[in-house]
């Protein structure tokens, strides 16, 4: 694809993210710069409490951004969501800004996104916490009994497509809470979206702890999660 007909909306949900945000974004402007293709990044800040809203006024100055904060905790899900409807570019990117999820394996994304819907990241290895990666292979063995697919890593908050595709996903993708990416995929195989996984590198967070996803959160997480799977699943089309 030739990245003139393309224009990217990176849509960045954040909370307390005050070590990685300048950081992610920075990384991500330059690597965009350098390929003459034109982004905005999405701010959907979701009432962080260490600072990080406070320093998003002077990244705007520096870089394409619109902020998108909220005084209130809404959810993962629901700051993906408004990102989703304030793009207005050609495509979307969706990241976490935790510093996991960099450039460094984009150039296939935008050598394949031509050959079908949308592409998520298949994360190699997977640079998380034991215990939380545990808990991915359990939900995912449930979540293939409920939606049938190759995709191997279901969760991974790397995704790119047409901002047309993610507009026909968006009255699905209320079901989810925190497992969101989960849903999105369940919900791209409901209504036959074509969705290829592609190999990404996969990097520690910066900050080296888990902002959202402690231990001791993780079973009620899971269940919460469990009937949100069921529910899209028996959704209308």
């Amino acid at each position: 694809m030739n990245n003139k007909q393309i224009s990217i909306s990176i849509i960045l949900p954040i909370f307390n993210e005050i070590k990685s945000l300048e950081f992610v974004i920075n990384s991500w402007h330059s690597y965009f710069s350098k390929k003459n293709i034109i982004h905005t990044f999405l701010l959907c800040e979701d009432g962080s409490t260490d600072g990080t809203k406070e320093i998003i006024p002077s990244l705007i100055k520096i870089y394409p951004c619109k902020n998108l904060s909220t005084i209130r905790r809404r959810g993962y899900g629901a700051a993906v969501l408004e990102g989703i409807s304030n793009a207005t570019t050609s495509h979307i990117l969706c990241i976490d800004s935790d510093g996991q999820c960099l450039p460094d394996s984009f150039d296939s994304f935008l050598k394949e996104i031509s050959k079908c819907d949308l592409l998520i990241g298949n994360r190699k290895p997977r640079m998380d916490p034991a215990i939380r990666i545990i808990y991915s292979k359990l939900f995912h063995f449930f979540f293939r009994l409920l939606f049938k697919t190759a995709i191997s890593d279901p969760s991974c908050p790397y995704v790119f497509g047409k901002k047309e595709v993610f507009l026909k996903l968006k009255n699905y993708l209320k079901f989810m809470r925190e497992g969101f990416w989960w849903g999105f995929v369940g919900a791209c195989i409901k209504l036959n979206i074509n969705i290829k996984e592609l190999k990404i590198k996969h990097f520690r967070r910066k900050d080296g702890s888990s902002v959202v996803y402690k231990p001791s959160k993780m079973p009620a997480i899971i269940f919460r999660n469990i009937l949100g799977l069921i529910k899209l699943k028996n959704a209308s089309n």
